[in-house]
C-alpha cells in the first residue's frame, strides 16, 4: 500500500506531509478525524 495518508492522492488539501505521514486518529471540534490539517478545516 502506498505510505502516508490514504487520500493524499485525491485530497486538494494535500501536502508532501501527507503523502509520507499517516495521520493518527483524534478529535477535532467533537468528530473524530485522521487529517493533519484538520483544524483548518472546521466550519466557523
Amino acid at each position: 500500500p502506498p505510505s502516508g495518508c490514504a487520500f493524499h492522492k485525491r485530497c486538494p488539501y494535500a501536502t508532501e506531509r501527507c503523502a509520507t505521514d499517516v495521520p493518527e486518529l483524534r478529535l477535532v471540534d467533537n468528530r473524530q478525524v485522521a487529517c493533519h490539517y484538520a483544524e483548518q478545516f472546521v466550519a466557523a
